[in-house]
């Protein structure tokens, strides 16, 4: 029997095994997480393990559901076996490093906003969500081993950046894209839902930008490659960064580059215009898809 067969591809359908799947593999990584963590593994190593289990099941397994049940070819579904060119990583790089400083200065007024009065209380909660997210994110950025770098790099960076452009770009979003949603829609409502789930109001908005940035770099390019690669890349630069730094090789806070607060925030406007300018005028030739012959970007006509 030709199992996909059994599920029509509509939105709805598409949307639902998405989410129980998610749902039903985020429980059993929660076991697999408590079982870790009393192994007697360091907290760094008990939560790169964990991190791992949840990327493979949580993430990667119910987007490769939803391509296997509702599409006749899940690696042309999901991007997977989509061309790239090395025009579009070097396009994907120059981005990313245009967008940087002006990213910063997002951060840093999200990471600044202060709720009315009348909700300092859950304003109160949600700062103690973030430290409680940066204490996690100092002990594994912590290590300053070769081990510590290159385990850093592969969990954090790669596998991360993979698995979570799998389930929010060429699951969820391919999910409304394919669905007749308009591909702009699917690209900020996947983008909000991706900032969303990491349940840190302090820095929601950047992550909703850089989400869309994925989405659209996924939409141009039609593969799941490009969008892994730039959000590997970002989430690599900080491990690599803090691991110069706790060397004492690098004295340098990239994340202060265009912030308010150093009195750079004219290199912030500067780095959106700039890189507004680049995609406008060089993003047609190093983003699209090489196999796309017309002159339209992958899903955006």
């Amino acid at each position: 029997m030709n199992y996909r067969e059994l599920v029509r591809p509509t939105l709805s359908n598409k949307l639902t095994i998405l989410f129980c799947t998610f749902v039903v593999m985020l429980i059993i990584t929660g076991f697999i997480s408590s079982v870790i963590q009393s192994s007697g593994l360091s907290a760094r190593n008990a939560f790169l393990s964990g991190s791992i289990v949840q990327s493979l099941l949580a993430f990667i397994v119910p987007s490769w559901l939803v391509s296997f049940l509702c599409a006749s070819d899940s690696g042309r579904y999901l991007g997977i076996s989509e061309g790239t060119a090395l025009r579009q990583y070097v396009g994907a790089v120059i981005i990313m490093f245009l967008f940087t400083p002006a990213l910063n200065a997002v951060i840093e007024w999200n990471a600044g906003i202060s709720l009315p009065d009348a909700f300092k209380g859950l304003e109160a909660g949600l700062r103690k969500m973030e430290d409680a997210a940066a204490e996690t994110t100092a002990v594994i950025l912590g290590v300053t081993s070769w081990w510590g770098l290159v385990s850093g790099i592969l969990v954090v960076g790669c596998l991360t950046g993979f698995s979570e452009e799998m389930l929010f770009r060429g699951g969820l979003q391919k999910a409304l894209s394919s669905s007749g949603i308009n591909i702009h829609i699917a690209v900020w409502a996947s983008a909000f839902i991706f900032s969303a789930i990491h349940f840190q109001f302090f820095g929601f908005i950047p992550r909703m930008l850089l989400g869309a940035c994925f989405g659209y770099a996924y939409a141009y390019c039609r593969s799941i490659w490009i969008p892994a690669f730039m959000h590997a890349l970002n989430n690599s630069v900080v491990v690599v960064t803090a691991w110069l730094s706790g060397r004492s090789l690098i004295n340098v806070d990239i994340e202060s580059i265009g912030t308010y607060s150093t009195g750079q925030i004219w290199f912030a406007i500067m780095s959106a215009l700039t890189c507004g300018f680049f995609i406008y005028f060089f993003g047609s030739y190093l983003m699209k898809s090489p196999g796309d012959k017309q002159n339209h970007y992958g899903d955006i006509q």
